[in-house]
């Protein structure tokens, strides 16, 4: 029989919470019941939110895949976005994060699978060490904005670099005055047939923003 989410929501809690020592040490806090841990540092706001699919119907005996996301926010980048982005990104989106992925995207580790409701210290083991080895060098790498253009810069697989990182990596360099790099940004993106249509008020917008 199945257990209901609410039930499992507290299982994880009660994971979690033995894992709350790495996450204060690094200064992220959790509400007791809550699955988002949050921090403030240097000029963003960064999350870790335990997504979680309960009885997921592809895994046989399984309580939970527990599903991590980081979500890294950087105010400044995201306000000049809206500038020249602002219909092509959702509201709530601009308005809370610049970068939002699972954490495991691009590793080769296992998922991490709740099977037992009582005995989850090899789990607990396992998403410590992923944090340890990948989530947090990576948060760690991303505290001010010109980090985010040194991450892009060196080509970081760390990062799925879809249209929208694209439109706040052009935002960043906005925001460093580096309007012809900016400009090369969108052009190397979207200047590509039946995106230019969807794009082209990106376009003008650096057509004609000054020093180009």
């Amino acid at each position: 029989m199945n257990m209901l989410r609410g039930d499992i929501k507290k299982v994880i809690c009660l994971l979690f919470s033995n894992l709350d020592f790495y996450f204060e040490k690094n200064g992220f806090k959790r509400r007791k019941n809550g699955l988002i841990y949050v921090r403030k540092i240097g000029e963003t706001v960064q999350k870790i939110e335990i997504v979680f699919f309960s009885n997921p119907s592809y895994y046989r005996g399984v309580i939970a895949h527990i599903y991590p996301h980081i979500q890294i926010y950087f105010p400044k980048i995201n306000n000049t976005a809206q500038a020249f982005a602002n219909h092509l990104i959702p509201q709530n989106w601009i308005n809370e994060f610049t970068i939002r992925q699972p954490i495991q995207v691009y590793s080769k580790s296992k998922d991490f699978l709740l099977k037992n409701s009582q005995h989850y210290e090899p789990l607990e083991n396992e998403i410590l060490s992923f944090f340890e080895e990948y989530t947090m060098p990576l948060l760690d790498n991303l505290t001010r904005d010109k980090d985010y253009l040194t991450v892009y810069e060196s080509n970081d697989k760390r990062i799925v670099w879809d249209d929208y990182q694209h439109l706040y990596v052009a935002s960043a360099y906005v925001n460093e005055c580096k309007f012809k790099e900016a400009y090369q940004i969108i052009e190397n993106r979207f200047n590509k047939p039946g995106l230019q249509e969807k794009y082209k008020d990106v376009f003008s917008f650096f057509e004609h923003i000054d020093n180009i």
